[in-house]
């Protein structure tokens, strides 16, 4: 797993009692009272269990507010807030998302800081028995059963520079899936022999997949931000928001995203 190089400032801590997970995707403090305010923070999903770990961190130092995380795809998490749900802070996986946020005035414009990168990848089975090295690899062996992003979706946008940029137009994939995580299911369940995915969705399943680094990737790893909702910034929960946002980019919170396979802002 990679560390953190460089330590960030340190930020004062907000929050309330521990929480657990409901079926709906949605966490709040076990200790859950009316007279507490509650702050929504809604994440894309590959950030479940990072920021869970923050969430007590948040909650320990400040019993006012109950924190109730809700985790889905991040086009989702976008689509239930312009229907009307109410979130104070949102984290998505994409500079994408931001920006449709933006679009449609969920978060103000220019707002959002990046506290993550997340890097492309081919996961293989552990111990890699198809002895996969590259891309090339997967072009030249068409038995390799593999599978990647639709095009629509960021990973797979990524997917296609990649191969565009090492000259294999004539890599074919055998399955195409609406998210990395779901191409990755299709891994561990012996249904592929190898995946493009992320290296947190790696790193979530190192007991049963190994990664293999893709040659300039770096260039392209997606950027995971953060901002204060418009609704959060016009309401009593401004600070609070603000603080949570904060404790994602301290030293402390950076060291719990690297420790969940992402790569630090620094």
């Amino acid at each position: 797993m990679k560390r953190m190089a460089s330590a960030l400032a340190a930020v004062t801590l907000i929050g309330v009692p521990l929480a657990g997970c409901s079926g709906s995707g949605e966490s709040t403090g076990a200790h859950a009272s009316p007279a507490r305010t509650k702050l929504t923070v809604f994440a894309e999903a590959s950030l479940k269990s990072s920021f869970e770990k923050l969430e007590k961190d948040f909650e320990t130092a400040n019993p006012r507010f109950d924190v109730v995380l809700t985790f889905a795809e991040s086009e989702e998490l976008v689509t239930q807030m312009d229907g009307g749900a109410h979130a104070d802070v949102f984290a998505p996986s994409s500079t994408t998302w931001i920006n449709q946020a933006e679009d449609k005035g969920l978060v103000p414009k220019h707002s959002s800081e990046v506290f993550a990168l997340d890097t492309l990848e081919i996961a293989v089975a552990k111990g890699n028995p198809k002895n996969i090295e590259d891309l090339a690899d997967l072009a030249a062996r068409p038995e390799l059963v593999t599978v990647r992003c639709a095009s629509a979706v960021p990973c797979g946008e990524t997917t296609d520079k990649l191969v565009r940029n090492a000259f294999l137009e004539n890599l074919r994939f055998d399955t195409e899936k609406e998210s990395s995580r779901d191409a990755l299911e299709l891994l561990k369940a012996g249904e592929a022999d190898a995946a493009i995915v992320y290296e947190s969705d790696v790193a979530s399943a190192e007991d049963k997949v190994d990664g293999i680094e893709l040659a300039g990737a770096h260039l392209h790893s997606n950027t995971y931000e953060i901002a204060v909702t418009k609704d959060a910034k016009e309401s009593n929960r401004s600070e609070a928001a603000q603080k949570y946002v904060d404790l994602v980019l301290s030293h402390e919170g950076q060291m719990t995203i690297v420790d969940a396979g992402f790569r630090p802002v620094k």
